[in-house]
This record gives C-alpha cells, sequence and structure tokens, in this order.
C-alpha cells in the first residue's frame, strides 16, 4: 500500500485507454461514503467513470475495505464507554456488511466476465489514498491487512487468483497481451515463487555458513596473536549486513546478533568462549525457528504453500496460545522446585541456606522430589487441558479448500500470510544479499539530491539494470529449473 503511482512494464495490467486521465482517490470517497451511509452505492457508479468494469470494481471494493479499516480505527477514539460499545457494535456491523457486499460484487463481475487479465485487474490496480500524495492502494494490499474482509479472502477466485500469479507471476498474461519485448519475458521468469525461493537460499547459504563456522571455528595460536577474518567469516558479516539494510522485521533477528558478534571483535573473531561465540549459538537457533514460521522467506512457502503453510500457522499459533502461556503460568513453582530438588541432592550443604556441614535429609529429598515431578505432571497436564479447549484446533468440515483443513481461523491467517509474501516478491525485488546492489545506486542519488542535483527518475532504471544482471540471472536459472520440473 506504499507504492508509488506509475504506469510501466512492471504494471501491465493498468489500464491504457485514450479516455483515462487519473484514477480517483480513494479515501476522500470513503469519508463522503461514511457521512452519506448505506445509501451510497449508487452515487459511487455516478460520480466516477472507468475506462473499464475491472477498474470499478477494484475501486468499489477498495472503498468498502477502507471503509471498514475507517470504522475499525476510531474505536479507539473515545474514552466514554457507552459511545465505545456502540462503535464496537457498529464496527462490527460494518465489517460483516463490507465483506458480503465485496463478494456479492466480485461474484456479479465474475459472472459477466471470460477474462483472466480482467481479474487480476481487479486486484493489482493501484488508486491513490489522497487526491494529493503519491501514496497508493491496491485490493491484494487489503487483503494482507489483519482485519482484511473474511469473505474476500477466501473467495475461490481469490484463493485462484493468488496461486497463479505466485507461481506465473503477474506479467506473463500483459507478456503475451501486449507482446513484450524479450526483455519483458526475461523479466517475467523471475516470479515472486522464484523471487522467493532465491531468497531462501540465501538465509539456507547463510546458516550453512554459520554451522561450519560453529562446528569448526578457527584456532587462536598466541604465537600468531589475533585472528583475521577469512572468507567465511565475512561472508557471515556481508549477508548480515544485507539483512540489517532491509526494512527490520523478526527475520532480521539473527542479523541483529551475528553482525554484532563479528564487528565487535574486529580484527579477530568469535571464538569458542566468549560472550560473542555464545550469542552466534543463539542466532542459529533463532535461525533454524524462522525457517519454519509462516511469515516470508521461510521454507513453508518455498515448498507447498497450500499445504505446509497452514501447517505451520497451526504450530506457531498453538506455541503463542499453548506452549508460552503454560510454561509462564507454572514457571515460578517450576523454577521454586528445580531448585530445591538440586539443592537437597547434592552431597556438599549450599553455603547460603546451611549452616552445618550435615547433608539434606533423605525426608526431605524425597518430598522436594514428589514436589518437583508433581509441578512436572501439572506443567503436562496443563499442556493437555489446554490443548483439548483449543478452538483452533477442530477439524474444519464447513470448507473444503486445503487452506482451512485445520480451521477457518488458521486458514484465514495462513492465506493472509501468503498474501503478504506474494506483494513483498514482486518484481525488481533484490533479495539478501543482493539488495546491497540497491545501496550502490541509492546513496549516491541521495548524495546527489541533497546537493540539488536530482537524479531521482534515473535510480529505478539503473536498479532494474543491476536487478537483470544479479537477481535476473539467477531467476532465469532458477525458473528454467522449474520448467523442467527438478524443482
Amino acid at each position: 500500500m506504499n507504492e508509488t503511482l506509475r504506469v510501466d512494464e512492471a504494471t501491465p495490467l493498468l489500464s491504457a485507454s485514450p479516455g483515462y486521465t487519473e484514477r480517483p482517490a480513494i479515501l476522500p470517497v470513503v469519508r463522503r461514503y461514511r457521512l452519506r451511509g448505506s445509501n451510497a452505492d449508487d452515487a459511487l457508479d455516478s460520480q466516477h467513470r472507468f475506462p473499464s468494469d475491472a477498474e470499478r470494481i477494484a475501486f468499489s471494493l477498495l472503498v468498502q475495505l477502507h471503509y471498514n479499516e475507517l470504522q475499525h480505527n476510531a474505536l479507539n477514539e473515545s474514552s466514554d464507554i457507552l459511545e465505545n460499545w456502540q462503535h464496537t457494535r457498529a464496527a462490527s456491523a460494518v465489517a460483516s456488511d463490507a465483506g458480503r457486499r465485496a463478494s456479492e460484487m466480485l461474484t456479479q463481475f465474475l459472472l459477466n466476465q471470460s477474462s483472466s487479465s480482467a481479474i487480476q485487474t481487479i486486484f493489482w490496480t493501484a488508486f491513490p489514498l489522497e487526491d494529493t500524495g503519491h501514496t497508493t492502494t491496491r485490493v491484494i494490499d487489503m487483503l494482507t491487512e489483519d482485519r482484511a474482509s473474511p469473505e474476500l479472502l477466501t473467495h475461490p477466485v481469490v484463493e485462484a487468483v493468488v496461486i497463479k500469479c505466485w507461481k506465473h507471476g503477474m506479467k506473463v498474461q500483459s507478456a503475451r497481451d501486449h507482446g513484450l519485448s524479450l526483455i519483458g519475458y526475461f523479466d517475467a521468469l523471475s516470479t515472486p515463487r522464484v523471487l522467493h525461493f532465491i531468497d531462501v537460499l540465501g538465509r539456507l547459504a547463510f546458516m550453512g555458513s554459520l554451522i561450519h563456522y560453529l562446528l569448526y571455528p578457527p584456532h587462536f595460536h598466541i604465537t600468531l596473536g589475533q585472528n583475521e577474518q577469512g572468507t567465511r567469516e565475512r561472508i557471515l558479516t556481508i549477508m548480515s549486513a544485507a539483512s540489517l539494510a532491509r526494512r527490520w522485521s523478526m527475520h532480521t533477528l539473527p542479523a541483529m546478533l551475528v553482525f554484532p558478534a563479528f564487528v565487535m571483535t574486529l580484527p579477530s573473531v568469535p571464538l569458542p568462549g566468549n560472550v560473542s561465540f555464545s550469542v552466534l549459538h543463539i542466532a542459529l537457533l533463532i535461525q533454524l525457528v524462522l525457517l519454519h514460521l509462516p511469515t516470508s522467506p521461510s521454507l513453508p512457502a518455498a515448498v507447498k504453500p497450500e499445504s505446509t503453510i497452514p501447517l505451520s500457522t497451526l504450530l506457531s499459533h498453538g506455541a503463542m496460545h499453548i506452549v508460552i502461556p503454560v510454561t509462564l503460568f507454572f514457571f515460578p513453582v517450576l523454577l521454586l522446585a528445580t531448585f530445591l530438588v538440586s539443592a537437597s541432592l547434592v552431597d556438599t550443604p549450599l553455603s547460603v541456606l546451611a549452616n552445618s556441614l550435615e547433608a539434606t535429609p533423605m525426608d526431605s529429598r524425597l518430598s522436594f522430589f514428589i514436589l518437583f515431578i508433581t509441578v512436572i505432571m501439572l506443567l503436562l497436564g496443563g499442556f493437555g487441558v489446554t490443548l483439548a479447549m483449543f478452538p483452533t484446533l477442530t477439524l474444519s468440515t464447513t470448507s473444503t479448500s486445503r487452506w482451512d483443513r485445520y480451521s477457518r481461523e488458521i486458514g484465514l491467517h495462513a492465506r493472509r500470510s501468503f498474501v503478504e509474501a506474494l506483494v513483498q516478491y514482486e518484481p525488481y525485488y533484490f533479495p539478501v544479499p543482493f539488495n546491497l546492489l540497491q545501496l550502490v545506486v541509492r546513496v549516491p542519488c541521495m548524495v546527489f539530491t541533497g546537493l540539488g542535483y536530482p537524479v531521482t527518475p534515473y535510480i529505478e532504471s539503473m536498479e532494474k539494470v543491476l536487478w537483470r544482471v544479479s537477481v535476473g540471472l539467477i531467476g532465469a536459472v532458477v525458473s528454467g529449473f522449474w520448467l523442467w520440473g527438478l524443482v
């Protein structure tokens, strides 16, 4: 939802009708729609003209989705209890009504259309948020929001469009319809699935280098002085720096640990027995967990998204709603019981607890051991009871979609994670560590712009050239393996 509105080969689905001037802004219409209420539907169609029905439907869907978002954002604006309760009821009714309207509009459009490209236009056409400014919004962006319409997110056509764009990209159909050049076909080979696969390969290479370093760390020799960083250490430093140069998320956590560990030990390296070496072990454990989460880049999206992302979502929700709360609830008594049973079993009494040299009596040892076993049983029982009461583990019987195999709630979260991955890996995306090439272009351009020599129009062209000679070549190779069924 933070893209610049432009028409080029990266957005081939935008209309090029001769009578088209500029698309209307969304939020001003949403504010008028909010004032008029349910009687504003006819006014929406009469106030604006669109070159195609697909863009008209896209505009109407965005108005409904942003109207729903606006109603929810207004919940925390008042401190009055009654007013908040009324707003909550109104927001719930708006969400239900907006989802129903959005699904009905899409279904009605599908009954009168037979073009797949027109369907994709609905989701990828960008509209400005305000009359002034460059921030735009698309239907596909709104599907990543937490309050996205469940009716629209679970629509079979929406699922089909997302899967098709993930596998084949957003430019394949346009390349056939509009006759793109050879460069256009080359760019279209790097689909979101291919770009995500390259990103995952980079994370696996980072993890493999980290594992190799932890298994075979450099040896410290007193006669040779301090160690110098070799190729392996430089790879870890550069890749962690590349991760930090991207927008921060939970997938940045390993880089936040690895990069300082190597930089703060220069000109030496983290050695066994040092705190920095222990930090690398923590980074490896975090990286292993992150690769199995539903958020990209991760292995579930790289294998078979409609099967593995729901399973990953189920496990992550189980950890957040079962394992962590139950463990924290029993943690104080578990810590006390562990300390008591450990102190009672040692033959040498602890100086902080004992005033004599006598060992703990057998009665106390037995009592503390029973306490420890009881706490462990309570912890396991808590897991079992919470697991049985966990509502989202109930198998879905009302949906035939593979996304809802564990429940509708899990399916919604899984779909949202998949749409986020699709939006993230759009054309000309630089995975780690290739995003450092962007800095080679953007940093000098920012310097020239600050000196009064604007070169912004040339940034995109230069970035595309760098992307084609780096990520694009790798994407073409990976796409070739996919075409031959080898991946």
